[in-house]
């Protein structure tokens, strides 16, 4: 190994000691690394690329890496699963180079030898790959005659990994104790990254058989650095910084109040809508590294509790209880009018009779032929809280989120549950007005009949230009909402606006906070009811 490398090896290794522990008060500590497993595409898979020409290999120990071994090879590297038997010299070393060094005398006498890490700090060579426990005692024998060295067979180990190159096996990597994880090296520290074709990874990178029988990937990652991917992953990098802020503190909490929800599957969080989403360095910017970096050590808080800091796309105009979603009642997700708003998400979706009947009968229901849908209840921020399905051989009832995955089609569920519902190919009705208040009131009219009284005491009819006005009235302002007439297609279709669940932050809402000129403080306390940031 090079002067350079092993100047690089001592670098990392203190670098990687040194990082303090970021903490906001003794209830609540922020880790400095998390665990993220890479679901998206590299979950017990049969095979996982490496782009890099050079790695470091090491260990993770109570917090901190240890580099022990560094790999070069022009084509990259792949990592498989091995289902086969070795030859393991009874021989051990502290260190790959060691290990290397017998196995290159092992290849000279015409055997198929590597090194192989067992654990932190210890190495063997092994021989093989063996399709057969009799074929291994034979080249047991065989390998104890031709060395004079003491071997034994190992049988297939369901951690058992193997390094690759286009032309040899790099090393076996035991997995029993602990996997090993890798860094990538270069001159030049912002290309650190660790590259597996489609997308390229910061910090470390895990591979393991967490209990099956392929290659998971485990990105470990300095947690502001992971914030830096998640941020413009779930808002669009290009807007408002304060809007950004806002994210990246919600996304702060939900990391830390949910560490550990994968710990069964081997890591803290996983790359999907399931957590967040989470798409390496190549989804990062310069804005929302920058809304991460400015907020850094920030969490919400209600009182001297850590909160469920949850967020979606658009309201609608107006947020949503959180009992009338899930079933707790917290004081911090209460439903307020999204004033702000600039985009409400319209959308459309048709379903047939038979459709319907289809879905049902895949969620073990048979009621018949389907002869009507009827929306039973609203919440009072206007999402159905209460829809019927009639058939001919009886009913069935949905609640709350219930209402929106049911419908799923292809695997989506309705964008929200703010909708109202045209059956048989009519019109929507010709407009309706919702006053969103301690009741939801909902009265369908003619975009004719709205008219105001100006302060000349004149009767001005209006001109709907947009499907919002707000209004003055004795608690405040509040949003009408203005649906024009559609012309649509279909036995039931479902017209209406808002994307998301509706509880916590309206992440259009906060953008037009954030372009109204509030910061993201005032975001977070409008949206999350009581809360501060610390």
């Amino acid at each position: 190994m090079s002067k350079n490398l092993k100047l690089f090896i001592y670098v990392v290794f203190f670098t990687y000691i040194l990082i303090p522990k970021l903490s906001v008060s003794a209830a609540v500590s922020i880790p400095d690394w998390v665990r993220i497993g890479l679901e998206y595409k590299y979950k017990s898979t049969s095979r996982i690329d490496i782009k890099n020409n050079e790695l470091l290999m090491g260990y993770e120990s109570n917090g901190d890496f240890i580099p022990e071994a560094v790999f070069q090879s022009t084509t990259g590297f792949y990592v498989i699963p091995s289902s086969a038997y070795f030859i393991s010299i009874n021989q051990y070393f502290y260190t790959y180079d060691e290990a290397k060094f017998l196995a290159q005398d092992l290849k000279n006498l015409g055997l198929n030898a590597f090194p192989c890490s067992i654990s932190p700090s210890k190495w063997t060579v092994y021989i093989g790959e063996i399709s057969s426990l009799g074929e291994a005692s034979v080249i047991s024998s065989s390998v104890n005659s031709l060395t004079g060295k003491q071997c034994m067979t190992k049988e297939p180990l369901a951690t058992r990994m193997i390094l690759r190159n286009q032309n040899e096996v790099i090393a076996v990597l035991e997995g029993e104790e602990a996997y090993p994880q890798f860094a990538g090296i270069s001159s030049n520290a912002s290309d650190e990254i660790i590259d597996l074709g489609d997308r390229q990874y910061r910090g470390r990178m895990e591979f393991g058989r967490y209990g099956g029988s392929g290659i998971t990937a485990v990105n470990v990652i300095m947690l502001d650095e992971y914030l830096y991917s998640v941020v413009p992953s779930e808002m669009y990098a290009s807007w408002n910084i304060e809007a950004l802020k806002a994210q990246a503190v919600v996304a702060r909490n939900y990391a830390v109040l949910f560490m550990g929800k994968h710990k069964n599957s081997g890591y803290d969080l996983c790359d999907g809508e399931h957590c967040q989403v989470y798409k390496g360095y190549g989804a990062e910017n310069y804005n929302s590294n920058q809304a991460v970096r400015e907020t850094q050590g920030e969490l919400l808080y209600y009182g001297n509790e850590i909160i469920e800091a949850v967020y979606f796309a658009s309201s609608g105009g107006y947020t949503e209880n959180s009992e009338n979603v899930w079933i707790t009642s917290l004081p911090y997700l209460k439903a307020v009018p999204d004033i702000y708003e600039a985009n409400h998400q319209d959308w459309t979706r048709s379903f047939t009779r038979e459709q319907i009947k289809s879905l049902l009968l895949s969620n073990g229901k048979n009621i018949g032929e389907v002869l009507d849908i009827q929306i039973e209840s609203y919440t009072s921020g206007g999402r159905v809280m209460t829809l019927k399905i009639i058939g001919t051989k009886g009913t069935e009832t949905f609640t709350k989120e219930s209402v929106r995955t049911f419908f799923k089609s292809n695997g989506v569920s309705l964008p929200s549950r703010m909708f109202e519902i045209v059956k048989d190919g009519g019109n929507t009705s010709s407009g309706s007005i919702s006053v969103m208040g301690e009741g939801n009131i909902t009265k369908s009219i003619d975009d004719g009949q709205i008219s105001v009284v100006g302060e000349d005491q004149e009767i001005k009819f209006l001109n709907l230009g947009s499907n919002t006005i707000r209004v003055q009235g004795a608690n405040g302002v509040n949003e009408l909402s203005f649906t024009p007439s559609v012309s649509v297609a279909g036995d039931f279709v479902f017209i209406g606006k808002g994307y998301g669940h509706g509880v916590g932050l309206s992440q259009w809402g906060a953008k037009g906070m954030a372009d109204q000129g509030y910061n993201y403080k005032e975001i977070l306390s409008y949206y999350f009811t009581g809360t501060t940031v610390r």
